[in-house]
This record gives structure tokens, C-alpha cells and sequence, in this order.
């Protein structure tokens, strides 16, 4: 068949400051086994000399957009609007796909037309991009995923670099959300998984590099933005049919203890008991257990916090049946 009877994929690339580590990135995607791609890089803002090297090392074999720096969702989005394929693929510039990822995802969505998204498991790795750091590899769900990725024990458990989707989806959704910095991503497969099927193989077909400063390692940023995953999510349709409202307050107000603890570990001890507060307010029932939180943020530093966090796993949520929350 001539490649241009092949359905497009376009994966997008943002990337910002990432020079060392972007052409490794852009080199799997062009040994991509399934014949009919285009690669988008967006260079949010770098000043390394990402758009110099890109431009010599691969001319128009790229598609590169350069605009000032305005963050992960807002380059992503920059690169969904510019695609010409039906189906997208979102590739961070510190990661990379294996040669077979597009063409083993795409056989799966062209002999399904009512699967919107397939994901994958990944290789965790070093920072050289190749020492593979051991992780299970558990079977994940397909089909209707949205309460399990709401609430089930595992959070967000589609990992970011292997999901493919139908592009139109991405737009009817409205895209990535420009104002959660962190976990935008989780807030789109939420919105996508409210109306949509998902599919999983369970191959590792691409390699997440695990950077030492990355976006995950704040837990302050990382537990204010799942906070804001969790409240946008109350108004997704079908909701209703994870947990009902009582429920869904106390998988909120369970955000709220994490980011309070996230506070206190960090030294922001006026911001924790403010958390600590919201969780009171939609939660009572352990009223008496945050407020005693709160109260000691006023006498004993973050490290006290790093205690009681291993002392106390806190306050456990159930696991998102009809009624119930999960943590």
C-alpha cells in the first residue's frame, strides 16, 4: 500500500530547553516502523539552541513552530491545532517511542473505530536514555476506564508518552487546560474516558526518562494540580456512575489532606492548616484527626510532617464503587 494511503499520525513534540535530549527523541519518531507520520516540534520559549540544531539536523524532515515560552499544555495544544493527521500522538522531548509503538496502536484503533484512545506501558529509564529502571508491569484496564482513572487505587495510570488518539476527540474536548501546569494530561484522558473508549496493550512500547528535576518532583505543584484534576472532574458526564455526591466530597477532601501534608513538608505551615480546613469542611467524618494535623503544624516543622507521613499512611479513601471515593 503507498504510504499515503495510510491514515497520518502526527506526533507532537513540546519541548523547552531540552537540546541535550530532544533529538533522541525526534530520532525514534522517525524510525517509526508505521510508514505515514509527521513530526511536530513545538519549542516553547528554549534558549539553549534547540531551534538551530533541530533546523540542521533535520531540515523538512520536522515540522518546527517556535513561539515564547507559555508552558507544557499550551504547546501541546499549539501542536494539536497545526497537525494534519486524524490521529495524534503527544511525545515529550526528554522521552522516546519504540520502532514498533505507532504501528502496533494504530492496528488496534483502525480494527476498532469505537476505541478513541490506546495506550501502552513505557520503560522507565535513566537519564542516559537507555538504563532501564525495573518497575511492574501490571495488566491495566480497557473499554470503559473513567472510574477506575477517577478514582481506582492507581490514580493516573495511563503514562503520558504512550497514549494514541483519534485528534478529533482531542479537539471536541477542548484540548489540554492551560492553567494546570502539572497533570493536564490526567485531566485530558479523564474528559476523553467520560465519553469514550480506551484500549491497552500491555507492551512497554516507548521510555519515559526519569529526570531528577522534573515537573513530578514538586510535590506541592504536583498535589495542587491533582487537586484541581479532582474538582474540575465532579461536573465530567457520567460521573454519577463512580460514586455519588457525599462520596465525591470525600475524594476531594482527601486531595486537600495530601496537598495540606505536601505544605507542611515544604514549610508552608499557614497554607497547610487552610487545607487541612477544606477537607474538614467537605469530609467531618475525620474532623478530629485533621484538625489535630492543623494543630500541630503550629508547634512542630515540616520535618514532623515526614513522621507522621510514615507513622500514618493518613486518610485512606475507598475505591470508587457505586457510592464510594477513592484516595
Amino acid at each position: 500500500m503507498p504510504t499515503q494511503e495510510y491514515p497520518l499520525v502526527s506526533i507532537v513534540i513540546p519541548s523547552y530547553n531540552h537540546k541535550q535530549y530532544v533529538w533522541q527523541t525526534v530520532d525514534s519518531c522517525l524510525t517509526q516502523t508505521y510508514p505515514h507520520c509527521e513530526i511536530i516540534v513545538v519549542d516553547d520559549g528554549s534558549t539553549d539552541g534547540t531551534g538551530e540544531m533541530l533546523k540542521q539536523r533535520y531540515g523538512d524532515r520536522i515540522r518546527y513552530i517556535c513561539q515564547d515560552n507559555r508552558g507544557l499544555p499550551v504547546a501541546r495544544n499549539v501542536g494539536t491545532q497545526a497537525a494534519r493527521g486524524d490521529f495524534i500522538h503527544y511525545c515529550d522531548a526528554d522521552d522516546q517511542l519504540l520502532p514498533q509503538k505507532v504501528a502496533r496502536c494504530m492496528d488496534v484503533l483502525l480494527d476498532n473505530p469505537d476505541v478513541t484512545l490506546v495506550y501502552t506501558h513505557c520503560e522507565y529509564v535513566e537519564a542516559d536514555g537507555r538504563t532501564v529502571i525495573p518497575r511492574p508491569q501490571p495488566e491495566l484496564p480497557s473499554g470503559d476506564v473513567f472510574c477506575e482513572l477517577l478514582a481506582g487505587p492507581r490514580g493516573n495510570f495511563i503514562p503520558q508518552c504512550t497514549p494514541l488518539i483519534r485528534r478529533q476527540a482531542v479537539l471536541d474536548a477542548g484540548g489540554f487546560c492551560e492553567t494546570i501546569r502539572s497533570a493536564h494530561d490526567w485531566d485530558l484522558w479523564l474528559r476523553l474516558a467520560a465519553q469514550h473508549r480506551f484500549a491497552f496493550i500491555n507492551e512497554a512500547l516507548a521510555r519515559y526518562r526519569v529526570l531528577p528535576h522534573a515537573m513530578h518532583t514538586d510535590p506541592v505543584r504536583m498535589s495542587e494540580a491533582r487537586l484541581r484534576v479532582i474538582q474540575r472532574a465532579r461536573d465530567y458526564p457520567g460521573r454519577e456512575r463512580c460514586m455519588d455526591a457525599a462520596a465525591y466530597d470525600r475524594l476531594e477532601a482527601n486531595r486537600h489532606h495530601r496537598l495540606a501534608m505536601a505544605y507542611w513538608q515544604t514549610g508552608q505551615r499557614t497554607k497547610a492548616r487552610q487545607a487541612f480546613r477544606a477537607a474538614i469542611r467537605l469530609d467531618p467524618s475525620h474532623a478530629a484527626i485533621r484538625r489535630l494535623y492543623a494543630w500541630l503544624t503550629i508547634l512542630f516543622p515540616a520535618r514532623s510532617a515526614d513522621l507522621i507521613g510514615r507513622i500514618s499512611t493518613g486518610i485512606k479513601g475507598t475505591r470508587g464503587k457505586k457510592g464510594q471515593a477513592g484516595a
